[in-house]
């Protein structure tokens, strides 16, 4: 994500920005982040879903490595 000079913010890669806010204790922060899937809520649950990554839109969280 990156901000332009009128403060625009927007998706440097092909992706969709999405805000979220996270909480400690009694502050909370407000962020902004880059998610691949429309329906992808952040902050992601990395111990669940593994991260998410972007490789010129190639898909390799899923593939098998090759044997030879």
């Amino acid at each position: 994500v990156l901000m332009g000079r009128d403060h625009t913010l927007y998706a440097a890669v092909p992706g969709f920005v999405r805000f979220y806010v996270q909480t400690a204790g009694r502050f909370s922060r407000r962020y902004v982040g880059l998610v691949l899937d429309k329906t992808e809520k952040l902050p992601r649950d990395e111990a669940a879903h593994g991260r998410s990554r972007y490789f010129g839109l190639v898909e390799l969280n899923g593939v098998e490595p090759a044997t030879y």
